[in-house]
């Protein structure tokens, strides 16, 4: 589903977004200019360099291609309306409160085509100026135009796109109706994963595939954003952690205090399909999280089916509510893979309308690898529908391996402690499949 960004038109796409013209360009305020491009001044406003309410690219992305090491788009009366941009290292974007950065209609017709790409870029901070998640700095496109028959079908028109960039914080925005990813974290050339990011406070609201997805990365924390109405084409998840290769990194990712709310898809979606046993570990942690109402399950682990990859995802102080499918799925993820370890969560209401997936759903496609690698530690399951509150589908009815802790079953107001260890599945395999759901 993903897809590699072009190296040479990421190269050239600076060139591409300004005028190639030889004549001396005339600035809205020339002697500050000056300053800035002759290194007298640190810190510069785009108006500067001019403003057009039909269309400022020029004045954008020269701004930008100034190096400035803090740029203020500065608000004007109405948006600043762009073609695609492409960003520099060491430079701080700052959108003055209230500042709109919108899309140019009836452009971005390549499929490739980004509000603003960072190929391969260090040291950069994008972040509105309220740390009010983003309801007072946008950066919006046009989705349904993008999926009209006037564009070329595309998954990647994406809002901000990071590919292999360093030492990077987004925060205090909100990025909306996207042909793509709100955020799109990917490699450089195949080789340069994304390291050292931080996004925070940042709202992802009603973009094409996903929120954010992530393709590469090592040290990724991403902190008390939302991620909502994700709708358009697959997977239309909050978050996606996908990588195209088994070279990609998902090293140390961290999310904090996020909300997961409203998806056509998966709230969470881990899918390392692409990964295998040579790929490095992956390492997780969803910490205080939320997700409700998405359409399928609040996280799914799935991983790849004959050689996946190893590592650690765990989920604590979690809750999911209402969510359209299981709270907790693991699909082709045998014992000594992926280790799961789920703490002090929560799962209420979910699947209510599903008959074929339960609170939790457990999946292996192996003869000789049973599931497992499992541990529930104080998990609470609200489920009020008769019906067992996890299913476990093996192949060869496998005892599954390393599977233990204690869940909390809470059903038409009554209270039952389950304790997860060799006993308990004996008694839960002997029971015939049909009735095991």
């Amino acid at each position: 589903m993903n897809r590699l960004f072009p190296l040479a038109f990421i190269l050239l796409a600076g060139l591409f977004n300004v005028p190639l013209c030889a004549a001396t360009p005339t600035y809205a305020k020339p002697k500050l200019v000056r300053e800035v491009l002759n290194g007298k001044r640190n810190v510069a406003r785009v108006s500067w360099w001019g403003f057009d309410p039909k269309d400022s690219t020029e004045f954008l992305q020269s701004a930008i291609n100034s190096k400035v090491k803090k740029l203020i788009i500065d608000r004007q009366k109405s948006a600043w309306v762009t073609r695609p941009l492409t960003g520099v290292s060491n430079q701080e974007i700052v959108f003055e409160k209230g500042t709109e950065l919108i899309a140019l209609k009836g452009a971005f017709q390549s499929k490739d085509d980004c509000l603003i790409s960072f190929p391969q870029c260090e040291n950069i901070i994008i972040r509105g100026e309220k740390k009010d998640c983003g309801k007072s700095e946008h950066i919006r496109m046009h989705k349904q135009d993008y999926e009209s028959p006037a564009y070329e079908h595309s998954e990647w028109r994406h809002g901000i796109a990071l590919y292999g960039c360093r030492n990077v914080l987004i925060q205090d925005l909100a990025i909306e109706e996207t042909g793509g990813d709100g955020i799109y974290l990917g490699d450089f050339d195949g080789k340069h994963v994304n390291q050292n990011v931080v996004i925070r406070r940042v709202d992802c609201n009603d973009n094409y595939r996903n929120g954010i997805s992530v393709i590469s990365a090592e040290n990724l924390l991403i902190e008390d954003c939302l991620l909502r109405n994700t709708s358009g084409t697959e997977p239309q998840s909050g978050i996606d952690f996908e990588p195209n290769s088994p070279d990609e990194l998902l090293v140390n990712c961290v999310m904090r205090n996020c909300i997961a709310e409203g998806n056509a898809g998966i709230g969470y979606e881990i899918c390392p399909q692409s990964m295998n046993s040579s790929s490095k570990p992956i390492s997780i942690n969803l910490v205080n999280c939320v997700s409700g109402n998405n359409r399928e399950h609040a996280i799914d682990l799935c991983s790849a089916v004959k050689n996946p990859p190893a590592g650690l995802l765990r989920i604590s102080h979690f809750t999911s509510t209402s969510d359209g499918m299981a709270g907790l799925a693991m699909q082709f993820n045998p014992y000594d893979a992926v280790r799961i370890e789920v703490e002090d969560s929560l799962f209420c209401d979910d699947a209510l309308d599903d008959n074929f997936f339960p609170p939790i759903y457990i999946q292996v496609d192996s003869k000789n690898r049973p599931a497992g690698g499992i541990s529930f530690k104080h998990v609470t399951v609200k489920d009020d529908i008769d019906r067992p509150f996890i299913k476990i589908v093996e192949p060869k009815g496998n005892m599954p391996k390393d599977m233990s802790g204690d869940i909390t079953l809470e059903r038409n107001g009554r209270r039952e402690r389950i304790i997860i260890d060799k006993a308990w599945l004996l008694r839960y395999l002997a029971i015939p499949p049909i009735s095991r759901g």
